[in-house]
């Protein structure tokens, strides 16, 4: 218990919006709807930032993959849980390749996104960045129905 901590609003409307994609896939429309309301809420009330320094994002994922996700799979397979090793191996591969993009648009800037589009898969987090979205994504394998367009101005 010495590691539990509050969450913050953002973590919250993560969460929220997590739980209500699940719910939907199981097909409980009623919880799905108490989720969306929820993830909206903490959504709402997120500190919206300007003219960030990549910097420490790039350290929360280092952080992530040289300490994080080690811990998460010990417990994971000593819990036997294959959905939850399987999550895992997605969010590193996820991590390594956000590492990446952080990586080249230090050096780029808005460069990176010229004459390119944006994608995120709505199951992984994978993110894309190219002239049309993948057939598949290369992470999780589902179709690219999942995979969503994001909004250059919110880059």
């Amino acid at each position: 218990m010495d590691d539990m901590r509050e969450m913050t609003v953002e973590e919250l409307g993560v969460l929220c919006s997590n739980l209500q994609k699940a719910c939907t896939k199981q097909q409980r429309a009623e919880e799905a709807q108490l989720f969306a309301e929820l993830a909206s809420y903490y959504q709402n009330r997120e500190e919206r930032r300007t003219n960030q320094d990549f910097s420490q994002l790039l350290q929360k994922i280092n952080a992530d993959l040289s300490q994080a996700y080690n811990r998460a799979n010990e417990k994971a397979k000593s819990a036997s849980d294959r959905g939850a090793m399987r999550s895992l191996v997605w969010g590193e591969k996820v991590s390594k390749l956000l590492k990446g993009l952080l990586v080249r648009y230090e050096k780029q800037k808005n460069g990176l996104f010229e004459n390119n589009n944006v994608y995120v898969c709505e199951i992984c987090g994978f993110v894309y960045v190219g002239d049309t979205k993948p057939k598949i994504c290369p992470i999780c394998k589902v179709p690219s129905f999942k995979i969503h367009p994001i909004q250059k101005e919110a880059l």
